[in-house]
């Protein structure tokens, strides 16, 4: 009982001084910030945008990606983000003990964490999709969903601004940025979920409005 109570009070002051952050980030938006496209291979992306206030001007939204079709989705984005039909997962291998729908996007697999239906998710890709600025794109990524070190290298090919959060340092992928925090894991964790008392979370560690600015 005690500690409930302990855990639903650090909640409501970190919420608190969350929005204290988010108010003062806000403060710090351009104009090319504002136009940004967010491509994210989890929810990471969407979860800013919404700190941020900024309209979602990419598909990827409430989903994830396992960790090599999401850079053959970078690698070919006119061609995925140009298909407009979703197909249905129903096999039980892919589906597992997951209660959230999952669908095919051409070979690549969705899975649609915070959708409640294949259809609702669909809908919403098609309508975010034609917000796509192409000509300013960021992509943020993870170490997580099966990253390997070819994939990295992979990854450091792509022809936009990105970053990838790892659990240690990466010195020869130029884009990976070391989170502190989970070097006794195998991958960071959820990079966004609450931190302590002071509004803080594990990517806080980063400054993502320098970087949505094209800033070092």
């Amino acid at each position: 009982m005690v500690n409930r109570l302990i855990r639903k009070a650090r909640l409501f002051i970190w919420k608190k001084n969350r929005a204290k952050i988010d108010e003062r980030d806000r403060k710090r938006l351009t104009e090319k910030i504002k136009t940004t496209s967010i491509i994210s291979m989890n929810c990471t992306g969407g979860i800013i945008s919404h700190n941020l206030g900024l309209q979602f001007l990419s598909p990827t939204v409430n989903l994830y990606m396992n960790a090599e079709d999401f850079i053959k989705f970078c690698e070919n984005l006119s061609f995925y983000i140009g298909i407009d039909k979703f197909e249905i997962c129903t096999d039980e291998n892919v589906i597992g003990d997951r209660t959230y729908p999952i669908a095919y996007l051409g070979d690549l697999t969705l899975y649609l964490v915070h959708y409640s239906s294949v259809e609702e998710a669909e809908k919403k890709w098609n309508e975010r999709k034609r917000r796509m600025n192409w000509k300013n794109i960021a992509i943020f990524n993870t170490d997580r969903e099966g990253m390997t070190g070819e994939l990295k290298d992979r990854f450091e090919k792509l022809p936009y601004r990105k970053v990838m959060f790892v659990n240690k340092p990466d010195e020869k992928h130029a884009s990976c940025y070391y989170l502190q925090g989970f070097e006794n894991e195998d991958c960071v964790g959820i990079i966004t979920d609450s931190v302590g008392w002071k509004g803080m979370r594990p990517i806080d560690q980063f400054d993502y409005v320098n970087f949505l600015d094209g800033k070092d």
